[in-house]
């Protein structure tokens, strides 16, 4: 049973900016959301060197739960494709990230880490997340099918989902282009997954200028954050 007085600091690790605010146990923010720069180059050294100055200024918390862009099994980076995966390949990031911060932790893919706070638990449900790159969560009956990786699969005129409507595509695009190709792939993913809801957040999400779905929700990036309570129970 969940402590009633454990806090929980959520950390989400992107390609632009690092996020984190600490969660009581239901998944109410104690402070507020900050967010600082991702570091260039962001080495594993120089993003523990930012994530330790920011946990001193959100203690005191129990537990921390972190969400980062590329593939983690068992707490070590496979791939980080928008940080640099020959820097951080075989990295030990779980077990480095608790030894900053003094206490139990847990790393998973960012989209995953997103998708915890906003599911359900109920059928197929899908989550994207729009941001320097396409992050992508699949869960079923609130279980998470982990590192889908989605951005990085093929989608049109020999390019990757995330090559056309990640962030330098939206620069360069425009919004209304840009927007048009995000409704394509909804089109795309709907009869594949077959998901029930799908959820799409990021940093990126509020310029879309498209009428989504009635099964398409937008979320926020601080609801996301919540995932880091959720993902201590999905075993």
């Amino acid at each position: 049973m969940t402590s009633p007085a454990l806090r929980t600091l959520s950390v989400d690790i992107g390609g632009t900016g690092i996020k984190m605010l600490v969660l009581d146990p239901e998944g109410h923010p104690l402070t507020e959301r900050v967010r600082e720069l991702t570091p260039k180059p962001a080495s594993p050294a120089a993003v523990l060197e930012v994530l330790g100055r920011m946990f001193q200024n959100h203690r005191p918390f129990d537990r921390v739960s972190v969400g980062f862009p590329g593939v983690v099994r068992s707490g070590v980076v496979k791939t980080a494709p928008n940080l640099d995966t020959l820097l951080w390949a075989g990295q030990a990031f779980e077990t480095e990230i608790a030894e900053l911060a003094d206490c139990p932790a847990r790393v998973i893919n960012d989209a995953d880490l997103q998708g915890y706070g906003v599911v359900k638990g109920e059928g197929v449900e899908m989550v994207l997340t729009l941001g320097t790159g396409l992050g992508a969560a699949l869960f079923t009956r609130g279980h998470l099918v982990p590192n889908l990786e989605l951005g990085h699969h093929p989608f049109e005129k020999d390019l990757t989902y995330e090559q056309r409507v990640g962030e330098a595509e939206l620069d360069r695009a425009g919004k209304q282009r840009w927007s048009r190709r995000v409704g394509r792939m909804l089109d795309q993913l709907a009869p594949i997954f077959n998901y029930d809801v799908l959820y799409l957040g990021g940093g990126n999400a509020k310029k879309l200028q498209l009428e989504l779905p009635e099964n398409v929700v937008r979320f926020e990036n601080v609801q996301g954050l919540r995932g880091g309570i959720r993902l201590w129970d999905d075993r």
